[in-house]
């Protein structure tokens, strides 16, 4: 039934829906693993996660997936969406004292906040990360707070009343709360760490822009100099969260995750200490931010590898782009090549991974002339998409990101 379905993306031709989710193992029989393998280089339409990591869940293997990437028991809990904090823009608020880059608007009590600077100007990372923890603190406290009304309100009016009899009467509930920016955040505070970053300040104090002199390590290269700074981020956020009762006492979960709304949370953010500039998309869920990962496909794995999905139980989203040509010549080392490389990145304890395998090239020319691709598939951030449906500047986003062009 398994090959089956899988066989439907030739059969019908590639499809955005139904999201097909293969619950990847160790154990599953060589030739399953071939198989997708084959598809996902053919079609890329379809998503891997890690079955022998979710089974070690409170529900066991008795799961499906929710949303996009999420661990769900079947029938015996739901989920209230809680969408996901800009830590970017909550990195910007640290170092501007709580006030907002854009509209210089005060949203945090600036007293909260420690001067963040050297006295060459330059920022100093321990006091940055001091005032964005406390930044965080704030942002968690009224997300937490936002999310416990919404629901309230929600169950008040709620419109899926129907769909409840399919699940148990005393259903648990996941309060899914998420997180954009996490490569924003690692390369930035990166920067600031290992290099010299100055910020540049309007007349009312705020960083409109920043310099930096020297180099220094960026996410997505399977360094543990910046690869633990996002998983320490990671964690402390979590654990904020879970300082406040949720609505009917839901389980405070989190998500890597933006979907396509990396767009949107760059459209509305200044200009960060990583060089990324005012209003640039943010790179899609967990990934390494676009370009930056750049010592090879494994490394840039490895790196997602290491964020701690305990911490992250609505999961950790991973889109992952290659060229035809970097899993090597002939189709089947291609597929033998892709089941060993989601062997070891699964093998890590990695959660999730979406699989695109196409040249930039195809999707430049889909841009250009649309008709021409009115089935062109692809993965995002959870999910799989009409490339041509696209708005254009999401379009223009997907192009890009990383291809990877070896192993």
């Amino acid at each position: 039934t398994s090959f089956r379905f899988l066989q439907t993306l030739y059969n019908l031709g590639p499809s955005p829906e139904p999201n097909l989710t293969v619950l990847w193992s160790k154990d599953l029989p060589e030739g399953f693993k071939r198989f997708c393998a084959q598809v996902s280089i053919d079609t890329s339409s379809i998503q891997y996660e890690n079955d022998d990591l979710m089974r070690k869940c409170r529900g066991g293997d008795d799961y499906g997936i929710a949303c996009c990437v999420s661990y769900q028991e079947i029938g015996k809990r739901i989920q209230h969406f809680g969408a996901r904090c800009n830590l970017g823009k909550t990195l910007l608020l640290a170092i501007n004292g709580g006030k907002e880059e854009i509209e210089d608007v005060q949203v945090m009590n600036p007293e909260l906040f420690v001067n963040c600077e050297n006295a060459d100007w330059t920022l100093n990372y321990d006091k940055v990360y001091e005032n964005f923890k406390k930044a965080m603190e704030n942002v968690a406290r009224v997300y937490a707070k936002t999310m416990y009304i919404i629901h309230y309100m929600h169950d008040k009016y709620y419109y899926e009343k129907a769909q409840m009899a399919f699940v148990d009467s005393n259903y648990g509930v996941d309060i899914a709360y998420g997180i954009a920016g996490i490569s924003i955040v690692a390369d930035s505070l990166s920067a600031i760490k290992y290099a010299k970053v100055k910020a540049v300040r309007d007349e009312n104090g705020v960083a409109k822009s920043f310099t930096t002199e020297g180099e220094y390590p960026t996410y997505g290269n399977d360094d543990d100099r910046v690869d633990l700074i996002a998983k320490e981020v990671q964690q402390f956020f979590m654990q904020e969260l879970n300082k406040y009762r949720a609505y009917k006492d839901a389980t405070p979960t989190l998500s890597l995750l933006t979907i396509t709304s990396n767009v949107m949370y760059g459209r509305n953010t200044g200009e960060t200490p990583d060089g990324r500039k005012a209003g640039e998309p943010y790179a899609p869920g967990a990934n390494p931010m676009h370009g930056r990962d750049h010592t090879g496909a494994i490394a840039s794995l490895n790196s997602v590898a290491k964020l701690d999905y305990w911490s992250s139980q609505d999961g950790i989203s991973n889109t992952f782009s290659m060229i035809p040509s970097s899993l090597w010549a002939t189709k089947p080392e291609q597929v033998q090549n892709l089941v060993t490389v989601m062997d070891g990145y699964f093998g890590k304890m990695a959660h999730h991974l979406n699989v695109n395998v196409l040249n930039r090239e195809t999707l430049m020319d889909a841009y250009e002339h649309p008709e021409n691709y009115p089935q062109l598939t692809i993965r995002v951030s959870g999910y799989a998409v009409n490339f041509v449906r696209l708005s254009k500047a999401h379009q223009l986003e997907v192009i890009e990101r990383t291809f990877h062009q070896k192993m």
